[in-house]
């Protein structure tokens, strides 16, 4: 079930991205997050932006190891299987994936189907999507 962004409700603060690398890196690094909020100021107010995996698959299509596998919710990396050959990180078109620094591919597991990143929102914008792409999930 892929994230979905309400960014009438988003502010831009971060914090989703925060919780991802404070669950999965032990720090508070934005930059090492799994998804990507951006925003900027123009004449209109403020434009917010996400860029996270959409299961869309191709990066476990690509994988020549089967390190990457869909479990039907959320995506997931067998480390020891992964190589480090990158095919994913160039294949994946939201460009949320990338290697971490043993080379070992890092994709949103949307924190083992309870994602912390829906959890720190403090404005409700993030939510988790069925297959159907109906809004549901954990808030």
């Amino acid at each position: 079930m892929p994230l979905n962004f309400n960014y009438a409700q988003c502010t831009g603060c971060q914090l989703c991205q925060l919780a991802c690398t404070a669950v999965h890196e032990g720090l508070f690094n934005p930059e090492k997050a799994r998804l990507q909020i951006t925003h900027e100021y123009n004449e209109k107010g403020i434009r917010i932006t996400s860029k996270h995996c959409t299961l869309c698959g191709k990066c476990e299509e690509v994988c020549p190891e089967g390190a990457i596998t869909n479990n039907g919710r959320w995506m997931s990396v067998d480390r020891d299987s992964c190589t480090g050959c990158a095919l994913c990180v160039d294949i994946c078109p939201t460009g949320v994936i990338y290697l971490d620094k043993d080379d070992k591919s890092i994709i949103c597991d949307l924190c083992g189907g309870e994602p912390k990143c829906i959890e720190w929102c403090p404005k409700d914008a993030i939510s988790l999507c069925n297959t159907t792409g109906e809004k549901g999930g954990n808030k």
